[in-house]
């Protein structure tokens, strides 16, 4: 694996469908959750609710870390991002509005505008947005020499 280029991270953000909130409990018990998110002015934004286990964690640790991925279903190509920081409650009505549009357009883009009814008509300030503060984002990526070494060990057979 090798170290992805900011560009190519913002790429895949942008282009990913899910991403993995892990927490951790002060008694030390991790917990994992798949989640839609919008990566929008340096922040990864969730639609999370504070209930359930992952408010209880939340509520007294809110270090967090986001994993996104994207692999080819042979797995000869690969990356992934960590993005290490807070989670944070978003109130400003108007900050909310802005990430609501762009979620909106990444998703109506990716899903060619099929989307599940999910908390579009819900008010704005009943939208339980979070967002994590970045302090570490990194990513890393499949070695291209590698795939190349791989596609020419396991070559296509053609009848």
């Amino acid at each position: 694996m090798i170290p992805m280029a900011q560009e190519e991270i913002i790429d895949l953000m942008d282009n990913a469908l899910i991403g993995r909130l892990a927490m951790a409990h002060p008694d030390a018990r991790p917990y994992v959750i798949p989640l839609p998110f919008c990566f929008f002015n340096g922040a990864i934004y969730l639609r999370i609710p504070a209930a359930g286990r992952k408010g209880e964690i939340l509520a007294v640790n809110n270090r967090v870390c986001f994993e996104i991925d994207s692999f080819t279903s042979q797995l000869d190509d690969y990356a992934s991002i960590l993005v290490e920081g807070r989670l944070v409650i978003v109130t400003d009505l108007d900050e909310k509005a802005a990430v609501r549009a762009a979620n909106d357009a990444k998703y109506n883009r990716l899903r060619h505008s099929h989307r599940p009814g999910h908390g579009r008509r819900t008010p704005l300030e009943n939208v339980p947005t979070r967002k994590i503060i970045p302090e570490v984002i990194s990513g890393r990526k499949m070695d291209p020499t590698l795939r190349m070494m791989n596609q020419k060990s396991h070559p296509l057979q053609v009848d």
